[in-house]
């Protein structure tokens, strides 16, 4: 008796110890500092199977001119597959160095929470389950003060099978570069606005920004949709007094044209014919 008992024991720990092997272990929500951002240098591939994809799956309200210090945003972060219908996420503001910048806010506490105080969010487990093979996440994002610069939300998204273990799941990664609105405040006190202009406007094929001044150690110009997708980015250097940029190949339509230097940027509408 005593052997089969010992027996017994032995095939259930051995059991235990493959479930637990093999069960999605967070389930209940990630560990911090799985972003994807350059500062966090990890994905949510590293308890999943495959190499991150990059993907489309954030959204705001965040104006594309740049968020405004001190306010309040929306953020949506939505995920689906045609056949899975588990998936998870982390989210973090962080500059480029990897520093948070703003506050989230949690706005659904039965799917999501925030880890390491407040520099990520991400799901818990009832924020798992899909619906049609969807899922949607909300939060809230506010603002940092004045003068903090440009920033990203960087997300790190798991789309499982849930087998019960890391084969054939997906992992993704997003990046939304967000910009501060120097329209007012610092952009007066910077003259940044009157420092370049662009021409022709509305225009064709090859835009011209011009600086008033030859002070450019570097600057950065990107063309951003109107919803503050990044469609190209460049830096030069030298202090050029024009930069010639080719837009042929953009399709007709509105954009924003941004121009970086240093913590300072300003954006301006460019009408593609």
């Amino acid at each position: 008796m005593k052997i089969r008992t010992v027996a017994l024991s032995a095939f259930l720990l051995v059991i235990i110890l493959l479930t637990s092997r093999f069960s999605p272990t967070y389930q209940s929500g990630p560990p911090a500092g799985v972003s994807g951002s350059p500062g966090d240098g990890a994905t949510c591939n590293g308890c999943h199977g495959g190499a991150a994809v990059n993907g489309s799956f954030i959204t705001s309200d965040i104006p594309a001119t740049g968020y405004i210090p001190g306010a309040t945003y929306n953020v949506t972060a939505t995920i689906s597959h045609p056949t899975f219908n588990k998936f998870g996420f982390e989210i973090s503001p962080q500059n480029a160095i990897g520093q948070q910048k703003g506050t989230l806010i949690i706005t659904d506490p039965t799917r999501t929470q925030l880890l390491s105080g407040s520099k990520y969010i991400a799901h818990k487990t009832a924020g798992t389950a899909g619906t049609a093979n969807t899922s949607t996440w909300v939060f809230q994002w506010q603002a940092p003060a004045a003068g903090s610069g440009s920033l990203s939300l960087y997300g790190s998204f798991i789309k499982a099978n849930a087998n019960n273990n890391t084969s054939g799941d997906a992992v993704f990664v997003d990046k939304v570069q967000i910009f501060e609105d120097l329209s007012t405040g610092l952009a007066q006190n910077t003259n940044i606005e009157n420092e370049w202009s662009m021409y022709p406007l509305p225009c064709a094929d090859e835009l011209t920004i011009a600086f008033r001044d030859n002070k450019y150690q570097s600057v950065t110009v990107m063309i951003r949709s109107v919803e503050g997708k990044v469609i190209t980015e460049n830096t030069y250097l030298n202090n050029q007094a024009t930069i010639k940029l080719n837009i042929s190949e953009l399709q007709a339509g509105v954009y924003l044209v941004t121009v970086v230097e240093g913590n300072k940027s300003l954006s301006k509408k460019l009408v593609k014919l």
